[in-house]
């Protein structure tokens, strides 16, 4: 479990380009959807900035669950860093991506 969670804290640091739907729009009827874990500062930040903006989310954790695990990366491309986010069952991005769409 120990190498799980290294995974994917290291994962966020290092991981690849991907390609992303640019025409999704986040509004408050959006249904948002975020692959997370409970200690990672980014997964908080992505929360917080969402919350701040008045959007709704639900959450799956992966921290203790290798089944969220790989549907997160089936559904992202083999992405395995948090947060992973969906904005009406379509793949969004990470963080970075989140921070650019509020720039």
């Amino acid at each position: 479990m120990k190498k799980l969670i290294i995974l994917l804290m290291v994962g966020s640091l290092f991981s690849s380009e991907i390609v992303i739907d640019k025409e999704i729009n986040i509004t408050k009827k959006s249904k948002v959807l975020i692959y997370t874990n409970l200690f990672w500062a980014p997964c908080k930040e992505a929360k917080a900035l969402l919350q701040s903006r008045g959007i709704e989310y639900s959450t799956k954790l992966v921290t203790f669950s290798k089944k969220n695990v790989k549907d997160m990366a089936k559904k992202t491309g083999g992405e395995v860093s948090v947060p992973q986010i969906f904005i009406d069952n379509k793949y969004f991005g990470g963080l970075l991506e989140l921070k650019n769409y509020y720039k």
